[in-house]
């Protein structure tokens, strides 16, 4: 059974749970419950679950790094 990690959408603040392969391969996880993708995670919480960062979020780190 493959690893799982836990992950809370920056949308409607559900955790849900991705495998391990998922989070080295994939950029963007679509929540189940409210269906919107966000851009991966940017930290965890004090319980280790993963913290979302919403496509919007993304890019506007993207371009402070500028």
């Amino acid at each position: 059974m493959p690893d799982e990690r836990m992950m809370r959408c920056p949308y409607c603040q559900r955790i849900f749970w991705i495998t391990e392969e998922e989070q080295y391969s994939n950029e963007t996880f679509e929540c189940p419950y409210c269906h919107q993708a966000n851009a991966g995670c940017c930290e965890t919480d004090d319980y280790g679950v993963l913290i979302g960062i919403s496509q919007l979020d993304y890019e506007l780190q993207e371009l402070l790094r500028i």
